[in-house]
């Protein structure tokens, strides 16, 4: 007999320090301090009030309540409600809330982020979200 899977889901603490880049399949929740870029390859990414990233944030589904001061890249669903201090992109939903503070950020929708799921079309130009110079964002 197989046990069904439950969710995993993890969460960061206040008062944690991580220096490193952080990689989980499932989604998490962070109020800790992390200098390193953070990424869940499914699931929801939470970076909690109080929580801060100096790196980069990647994620299936974001949502941002502390501090990240790097790009964010949201493959699905992106709600803002703290402080961003770099580039946007999400490839699905944003929303920003009542809070949000963008510094020096541009958003850019794009067709996806991170992975594609289908064969790219011939003639469609290649966006390469980790370039300096992505065709539609402002510098």
């Amino acid at each position: 007999m197989t046990m069904p899977s439950t969710p995993t889901f993890s969460v960061l603490r206040a008062g944690m320090s991580i220096h490193g880049d952080l990689v989980s399949e499932d989604g998490f929740t962070c109020l800790a301090l992390v200098t390193g870029n953070v990424r869940a390859s499914h699931g929801l990414l939470h970076i909690g009030r109080g929580g801060v990233v100096h790196g980069d944030v990647e994620g299936e589904h974001i949502i941002i309540d502390g501090t990240v001061e790097g790009d964010v890249k949201s493959r699905v669903s992106l709600k803002i409600n703290g402080r961003v201090i770099g580039r946007i992109f999400y490839a699905g939903t944003i929303r920003l809330g009542e809070n949000v503070t963008l510094e020096g950020s541009s958003i850019t929708r794009v067709p996806a982020v991170g992975y594609v799921a289908s064969p790219q079309k011939e003639d469609a130009p290649a966006i390469h979200i980790d370039d300096p110079e992505v065709p539609g964002t402002a510098a």
